[in-house]
């Protein structure tokens, strides 16, 4: 086995050369024998250090190539997991697909085919997350040794794009004319050379392919084809600009664009704008040469304005415009826009009223009767101009359309208590890899309940799977103090596998019950600490954990998805703990009480009277008086020092003054002392908030369940980290949702809220709080007047952006929600109309086009006076005309 041994100690080392030149100096007897032995070498070295590091791992690649028999087992073992590294890449790619190919030489012609195919078939493009540059290189290289046809699929051309192509020298690749069509058909080509300039007179993709093209080495057909089919296979707009981009360097001529129209006719209703744009472009050039038939452009044409893009509906209605008369369709014409009589963008709806108007003395008796029958939903004013060019319409008083209600609201039904150890542990392995909050109190309840009732099957449960899904809280020496959901959960785990572990909760207790020493709170990035309800929130969980094996239930643990705990449940929840002899610990007992409806069942008052315990009568006397009464919460601008990072000259955190809409809450007398630490918010001198910091970053979808009568309050706590809403991703969507789910006033802090998600960045966070919107409509709890007027303070204060705001309210309005929607923005407009000489607010005059369509749809009338001042101006501005549109429609 001396040949072994020289092999193995080359694949130890990494001396790739070494081991190919070993394995081709082997005879058949003893390359079997390695073969057979490359297993328990693999598992040696992977023992050793957890993985196996780069350089032997490609020397046992080789290894395997070189020596396993069949064709099969060879590629299967060169595309094991363990062998490929996705950050390889370069030279150190190239060079073990060089010795490769040069191992697999004596194979005979039928083995290279198949191991090539085979490894052909388990490529990964480039972009995934398992990309592997190294095993491109090795299948180009067995195909230009073989001399057989590339592979055909997607992987491999995307990795000749990615790694083996050099655009600047394309007319030297042996893969170009195989691999240049495949690249309009494979998929991920798009996404991959998105970002790739396609600048003319460039050595990029684009312009590298121009180039050929001009100079007869590749077909000028083949790639302006390419690009249309791609067009017409669809995508995402990132996946096809490359694609646009080549398209419009080639520069069709009028007779390749005539050549093709039809399938530019048929991009216009579903493709992306900016190919959307593109096929109008060539369509338009074509009806320049009069080869557009009436029925193409009839179909163009009602394409076109039914899309949402607005600068694509006007180019399209110019185009209309333009051509009425001079191509003979004065017809047609007309009959085309009124497709844009239903147009949601009021300005375009009244451009395509006036083009209609403008052509309709000649055209045909059936094209007028077309534009009047069009017109019969349209307001008074433009329904004066259709009759003053078309004829009178129909005498019957215009009447909104019928628009929809706000959908009804439907409240989420609560997942039902854990009922065994088996289904306690499944959710838990689920639920341990998912760090949210959300699901955790419903957990750590089952554990507290599953540990009582069957301690042996519990803990014979969790030992089965905690070494695998939190083998380090099985660790004495592992300290599960860290503030994360999974934390508590395998720390709750623990305490039923080893009983004799005791959860620590002072330091919890301590950091919610006293306040933030100064010289924590102004250190940056002390969040978790500051946030008064996260605070509660993880003293709380502490406790939880510290209850199993000591409790048979959590008192608080809820009945409702919103929070609320059943009057009566709460009852026999108490009941349980004085049948066991327990306290219920103060947190628990005060979460319970928190969380109990507005309305209370008198059933369940006359059962609590008969509890002993002293938590029992506590519970009693709550119920007895109702609950826990509403708060004042008051609203105003308050100046707070931000701790900004500053560069150059200083480098470092300084006290940087901030006007921010915050907002305090003051607690009933006589509630008892945790109930008003976690609720009262008040402001000191400076204006800085005492109960929380600038910023928070957790997940703050459980807050409103802590105080699920209660919403306003925790709208109030949620006021100094809501800036943070617009940018960033925080489940802001969630916690609105949860807001609108709970009970209780909703008042300017609620309505702030719901102002900061609407104006969100991300358009999962937008919509998310359009459903919070629509959920406050459908149970009539919105505070619209509130809303619209903290918009107009946000806009001033933050610069809130109000073009999010608009599209997420126009969202609203098509759902049905058109009063609320028109009661926000009415309160809205005085705060944002701009006085004579000012600027107004970015997207102010879409804000008030859509009050336009919320007035048409419900038929509200009223006065606003800086309404009628601003559409008193006169000039041709968007926001004049705007104004004046919506000051019409109020003032008929």
């Amino acid at each position: 086995m001396t040949d072994w041994n020289d092999l193995q100690k080359a694949i130890t080392a990494g001396r790739q050369e070494r081991v190919a030149d070993l394995i081709l100096a082997m005879g058949p007897e003893d390359r079997h024998a390695a073969a057979d032995a490359l297993p328990g070498l693999l598992r040696k070295l992977r023992e050793k250090h957890g993985r196996i590091d780069r350089h032997p791992a490609c020397a046992l690649l080789l290894a395997g190539a070189g020596t396993i028999g069949g064709p099969a087992a060879a590629a299967t073992w060169v595309c094991r997991a363990d062998l490929r590294f996705w950050w390889v890449s370069g030279d150190q790619a190239r060079r073990p697909a060089r010795l490769l190919a040069r191992l697999v030489e004596q194979r005979t012609p039928q083995w290279r085919a198949e191991f090539t195919r085979r490894l052909a078939d388990r490529l990964r493009p480039p972009g995934s997350r398992s990309q592997d540059e190294m095993h491109w290189h090795i299948v180009a290289r067995l195909v230009l040794d073989t001399g057989d046809e590339p592979p055909a699929g997607d992987a491999f051309v995307a990795g000749w794009v990615e790694w083996g192509a050099e655009p600047g020298r394309l007319i030297d690749d042996p893969f170009l004319d195989a691999m240049v069509p495949r690249m309009f058909e494979a998929d991920g080509i798009g996404a991959l050379l998105q970002w790739d300039p396609v600048e003319a007179g460039g050595t990029r993709w684009a312009p590298s392919l121009v180039r050929l093209a001009r100079d007869g080495r590749l077909k000028r057909e083949m790639l302006l084809d390419g690009c249309v089919r791609r067009f017409l296979r669809g995508g995402r707009a990132n996946e096809l600009r490359w694609f646009a981009g080549l398209h419009d360097l080639l520069e069709p001529t009028v007779e390749e664009a005539t050549a093709r129209l039809r399938d530019y006719v048929r991009l216009l209703p579903a493709a992306p704008g900016p190919v959307a744009e593109l096929a109008l472009r060539e369509v338009r050039r074509a009806d320049d040469a009069r080869a557009l038939d009436e029925a193409s452009f009839t179909e163009a044409a009602e394409s076109l304005l039914f899309r949402p893009e607005k600068k694509l509906v006007g180019r399209t209605l110019s185009w209309l415009d333009r051509t009425a008369r001079g191509h003979d369709r004065v017809d047609a014409t007309l009959r085309a826009v009124t497709t844009a009589f239903v147009s949601e963008n009021l300005d375009l709806r009244e451009r395509a009223v006036k083009i209609a108007a403008k052509h309709a003395g000649r055209a045909g008796e059936d094209a007028r009767q077309a534009v009047r029958d069009a017109a019969a939903d349209l307001p008074a004013d433009l329904r004066a101009l259709v009759a003053g060019s078309c004829g009178a319409l129909d005498d019957a008083p215009f009447a909104p359309p019928l628009v929809p209600e706000p959908p009804p609201f439907v409240p989420r039904r609560p997942p039902a208590p854990i009922a065994s150890p088996e289904e306690l542990v499944e959710e838990l392995v689920v639920q341990i890899r998912e760090h949210s909050w959300s699901p955790l109190e419903r957990l750590l309840a089952g554990v507290v309940e599953q540990a009582h009732r069957n301690p042996e099957g519990t803990q014979r449960a969790l030992r089965r799977i905690m070494p695998e899904v939190a083998p380090w809280a099985l660790d004495e020496r592992t300290l599960l103090d860290g503030d994360y959901p999974a934390v508590y959960l395998a720390a709750g785990a623990r305490a039923v596998v080893m009983p004799e572990y005791r959860h620590p909760t002072s330091a919890s207790m301590a950091a919610f019950l006293h306040e933030m020493p100064e010289s924590r709170r102004r250190e940056p990035y002390r969040h978790r600490d500051q946030a008064i309800m996260h605070r509660f929130l993880v003293w709380r969980t502490n406790s939880a954990v510290r209850s199993v094996g000591r409790l048979p239930t959590l008192l608080a643990a809820p009945t409702e998805a919103n929070g609320h705990i059943d009057p009566g449940t709460l009852v026999a929840r108490m009941a349980l703990l004085e049948e066991a002899g327990v306290e219920p610990d103060v947190v628990d007992l005060n979460q319970a009480l928190l969380r109990v409806p507005r309305e209370i069942d008198s059933g369940a008052v006359a059962r609590a009277r008969l509890l002993s315990s002293p938590a029992g009568q506590t519970l009693a006397n709550w119920l007895a008086t109702g609950g826990l009464p509403d708060m004042t919460v008051t609203c105003r601008p308050v100046t707070m020092l931000e701790r900004v990072y500053q560069g150059y000259p200083s480098y470092g955190y300084q006290d940087v003054p901030r006007e921010r809409l915050l907002a305090t809450v003051t607690p009933p007398p006589g509630i008892p002392h945790v109930m008003s630490r976690l609720c009262g918010l008040t402001q000191d001198g400076n204006g800085t908030h005492k109960s929380f910091g600038h910023y928070f970053y957790g997940e703050t979808g459980s807050w409103p369940s802590l105080l699920p009568s209660h919403r306003e309050v925790t709208a109030a706590h949620l006021m100094p980290y809501l800036p943070e809403w617009v940018d960033g991703r925080h489940g802001q969507g969630a916690t609105l949702l949860a807001l609108a789910e709970a009970d209780g006033p909703a008042g300017p802090a609620t309505a702030t809220a719901l102002a900061y998600g609407l104006a969100a960045q991300h358009q999962q966070e937008r919509s998310g709080a359009v459903d919070a919107l629509l959920a406050f409509c459908g149970r009539g709890h919105l505070p619209a007047a509130e809303l619209g007027t903290a918009l107009a303070t946000l806009v001033d204060l933050e610069g809130l952006k109000l073009n999010r705001v608009t599209e997420a309210l126009g969202d609203a309005t098509r759902a049905g929600a058109h009063a609320d929607v028109w009661t926000a923005i009415a309160a809205a407009l005085p705060g944002l109309l701009p006085a004579p000489g000012e600027r107004p607010a970015t997207g102010l005059a879409d804000l008030i086009a859509l009050g336009t369509q919320a007035v048409e749809g419900t038929g509200a009338r009223g006065h606003i006076p800086e309404l009628a001042a601003v559409a008193a101006r006169g000039g041709s501005s968007r926001l004049v005309r705007e104004a004046a549109r919506l000051h019409r429609s109020l003032t008929p």
